[in-house]
């Protein structure tokens, strides 16, 4: 009897002792990324070019306000403003007071960093899906999302998103066809109703419609 309480309390002190984690699923991580409500996520930037011998370095916040608008807000090293709601797409550099506007195509490369950055922080599936094909696994530590394009021979972009198992993303890099790469760390920064009224400030802005 005593031999049997000893070894139940041995295999109690083990599994206690020992964490235990469970691996992610792709549905599981696109229900994070789907905001109830506004969220505002720092991001620090680092684009590897070809070209230059330092890499470049950016920062700003993205925002996101339910159920499909995006809004990126690079403060430094300039202030510019890149959206986009449905399948437009925006953007706007107020040094120069330059605009431009487009729809999203899946040809277009422009178009498919505008999408994944949409999709992610608003958790739209479908447009991953339709824009491109999406790979996904899971470990215990570490979860790890894989864009593509659709067709076996399309080298326009690829794209891996990880995060910590459980959590939501937390780097997103990005290869170009030419070599560039770009690399997101965000960190979520706030969320909740109170962020609408920025967005719907900067998505004026973007939009030529600013008040004074």
């Amino acid at each position: 009897m005593l031999s049997r309480v000893s070894a139940l309390l041995c295999l109690t002190f083990i599994a206690f002792s020992k964490p235990v984690h469970s691996e992610d699923t792709l549905a599981a991580v696109i229900q994070r990324m789907q905001p109830e409500f506004a969220v505002k996520t720092a991001y620090q930037e680092t684009r590897y070019l070809e070209l230059m011998q330092k890499p470049w370095h950016a920062s700003g916040f993205l925002y996101a306000l339910p159920p499909d608008v995006l809004v990126k807000e690079q403060l430094s090293p300039v202030r510019e403003i890149m959206g986009a709601t449905g399948d437009k797409m925006f953007y706007y550099d107020p040094v120069n007071d330059i605009r431009h506007h487009g729809v999203m195509e899946r040809d277009d490369p422009l178009s498919l960093n505008v999408a994944a950055f949409k999709a992610l922080v608003t958790g739209d599936k479908k447009l991953l899906v339709e824009m491109y094909q999406v790979g996904f696994r899971s470990g215990t530590e570490q979860w790890t999302l894989t864009l593509t394009g659709h067709e076996e021979n399309d080298t326009t972009i690829k794209i891996i998103v990880t995060g910590s198992t459980g959590r939501q993303a937390n780097k997103i890099i990005m290869y170009q066809p030419d070599g560039d790469r770009n690399e997101f760390i965000l960190t979520e920064a706030a969320r909740g109703a109170h962020l609408k009224k920025r967005i719907q400030e900067l998505n004026q802005e973007l939009l030529g419609r600013v008040s004074h």
